[in-house]
């Protein structure tokens, strides 16, 4: 008797538990909805808001935020007037929410990116309704783990641009540099290029790709300064209006983060991109394709996918390219297409020809990258 009371207060907790983590929920929701703020908005809101949002720029003569418009840094470090080095600059998207979602895979990279927004929006909505209310301090600084082609870039830009749209930072726009950015031919190039790299990305993203390169073996590698450097301005007031993303293959960026507990510990979100499924490598495809309007007929579409399963089936861990190989792939295949419709017009000129069908004919295999073998023993 004594052990069926037990369950019964157990099994009474547990539901009392899930009902208050309900209603949590649909709080949150509410009040995230109902923010002038608000990231999110009820459907049934919708067109409402969408009223609001043109009586207020009828009334303050606002546009829409154009990237087009604003001053973003040309993307080039000087170490001196014979030696400078071209770094990209990413300009923020006009609506960064649609192009998440539009994402192929990376539910986990989706909801942690969501649930940063969420807290963000959370913090600003405690300071409103509860003036005097300590806000909590959101690091924006993040790990981006992942091999080439499992989409680092492209949700690094997204993210700079949400972060902006949510009022995180100021620009939003992404400087991307790798060890290169950094090293020049003198002692103290590094230093200069730090400082210049962290002024072109402030108010928005610095996104640093093999970031573990910069932490080599050798002990004089000029490499191994840049990263202390980082740490050392960040750690100054001044830099809250930027965010710095540090991306590359998991092993070695796991293994340059152990080595230092202060790195470790500024950059508390982890993100990390899986290799895309052979159904996610389909869907991208079809997309890419359909930006040039073409089409695979049926038989070219099985002959796709069954190629490039054997191709997936036989990847390396290490070299597979992921959507890379999906763009070679299709590189080679607009190639055939086009020299096949050329042949066809230079022997037809009167008849007509498809030329956005992709047929068997045009999908021929690429070779799929393998480990180099090491010589010696």
């Amino acid at each position: 008797m004594t052990e069926q009371l037990d369950d019964f207060e157990t099994q009474a907790m547990e539901t009392h538990q899930l009902d208050e983590e309900d209603d949590f929920e649909k709080l949150l929701d509410e009040f995230i909805s109902n923010a002038s703020f608000g990231l999110v908005k009820a459907d049934d809101e919708e067109e409402d808001f969408e009223e609001k949002e043109e009586e207020d720029e009828e009334e303050d003569g606002l546009d829409d935020f154009d990237p087009d418009l604003e001053d973003y840094p040309e993307g080039t470090v000087k170490f001196n007037e014979n030696n400078c080095v071209k770094v990209e600059v990413l300009k923020p998207l006009r609506e960064p929410r649609k192009e998440l979602e539009k994402l192929v895979g990376c539910q986990n990279i989706k909801q942690q990116i969501n649930d940063l927004l969420l807290f963000s929006t959370y913090n600003k909505w405690m300071v409103i309704e509860h003036p005097g209310w300590k806000e909590h301090d959101v690091s924006l600084h993040a790990i981006f783990f992942g091999k080439p082609g499992t989409g680092k870039t492209t949700v690094c830009k997204i993210y700079g641009s949400l972060l902006k749209e949510a009022g995180m930072l100021s620009k939003g726009h992404v400087v991307v540099c790798s060890r290169g950015t950094f090293l020049g031919s003198n002692w103290g190039d590094e230093e200069k290029a730090v400082r210049q790299v962290l002024e072109m990305a402030q108010g928005g993203v610095l996104m640093i790709d093999e970031a573990y390169l910069l932490n080599s073996a050798h002990p004089n590698d000029p490499g191994k300064m840049v990263i202390p450097m980082l740490m050392e301005i960040l750690a100054n007031e001044q830099h809250r209006d930027i965010a710095i993303v540090l991306c590359g293959y998991k092993e070695p960026m796991q293994k340059l983060l152990d080595l230092n507990a202060g790195l470790a510990s500024r950059f508390p979100h982890r993100y990390e991109f899986a290799d895309f499924t052979v159904d996610e490598l389909m869907e991208i495809t079809r997309r890419r394709v359909s930006e040039y309007r073409y089409h695979f007929t049926r038989a070219a579409w099985t002959k796709y996918r069954s190629l490039l399963t054997e191709a997936y089936a036989k990847r390396d861990a290490n070299t597979w390219g992921n959507a890379r190989f999906v763009a070679n792939l299709l590189e080679h295949i607009y190639l055939l297409h086009a020299k096949r419709c050329v042949r066809h017009i230079a022997m037809s000129p009167s008849k007509s020809i498809k030329c956005f069908a992709i047929t068997p004919a045009d999908v021929q295999p690429i070779e799929v990258p393998q480990p180099k073998r090491r010589v010696g023993f």
